[in-house]
């Protein structure tokens, strides 16, 4: 073989090499919406006491911020954001 043609070969086999030793990525966390229609057993819309005691690491009234004995989506996403990790 030609010295191009071997310099060539040899560039594209480490760059499959290189690329073999990559990780995958992590799988994608469930979306919030998911994880709230899942716990949204009824399909009421809202997830009430009976449905989950906690979310998060939040009792149940402390996530009802309007007491309406009812969780909203909106009252959902916000006590998960306050107990996620921060990002970094």
């Amino acid at each position: 073989m030609k010295p191009l043609a071997l310099a060539t070969l040899a560039a594209m086999s480490v760059g499959l090499l290189g690329a073999c030793d990559q990780r995958p990525e992590r799988p994608a966390q469930p979306s919030l919406l998911t994880t709230f229609d899942k716990a949204d057993v009824n399909k009421d819309g809202v997830i009430e006491q009976h449905e989950a005691t906690s979310i998060g690491d939040r009792q149940f009234a402390d996530v009802d911020t309007d007491d309406n004995q009812a969780v909203s989506f909106d009252e959902f996403e916000v006590a998960l954001q306050d107990t996620a990790p921060p990002r970094g």
